[in-house]
């Protein structure tokens, strides 16, 4: 069973590039913090960026990764790959996932990138298990 979503009324702005990194600036806010990401242009990052803001419940899984299960499938053409790196945000498929990954770990080859954490990493360590986290577009 998939938790529950919360989806924000207010929604509609349209992203815009951010002259520092490239890509579409996020805010996640997750235990009290501020984490900055980015998102790419793929096309299951513009379905993400449909549905923000969002707030949605994420678990730490095995100490490398934050997990949240979406309540539908977004759109995924790939590329698929399998050199995840810390800081990765990536869309696992088979089940309709989004992972933050904040350690080295191996992969699985059905994982689309969708962005990248720009804060520092170590804010990870320091949040709870379970833990709602609110994204919104900068």
């Amino acid at each position: 069973m998939s938790p529950t979503s919360t989806r924000d009324a207010g929604a509609g702005s349209s992203p815009t590039e951010s002259s520092k990194t490239a890509g579409i600036p996020i805010t996640i806010t997750a235990g009290g913090r501020t984490i900055t990401a980015t998102l790419n242009e793929s096309e299951v990052s513009q379905d993400f960026i449909e549905t923000l803001p969002v707030t949605l419940p994420w678990y730490r899984n095995y100490d490398i990764e934050y997990i949240t299960e979406l309540d539908a499938p977004m759109t995924e053409t790939g590329p698929f790959y399998t050199e995840v790196q810390p800081g990765d945000l990536v869309y696992y498929n088979p089940m309709d996932s989004i992972t933050i990954i904040y350690e080295e770990t191996s992969s699985v080859p059905t994982l689309t990138k969708m962005g990248e954490i720009t804060s520092d990493l170590d804010v990870f360590e320091n949040l709870p298990d379970n833990v709602e986290m609110r994204i919104q577009l900068q």
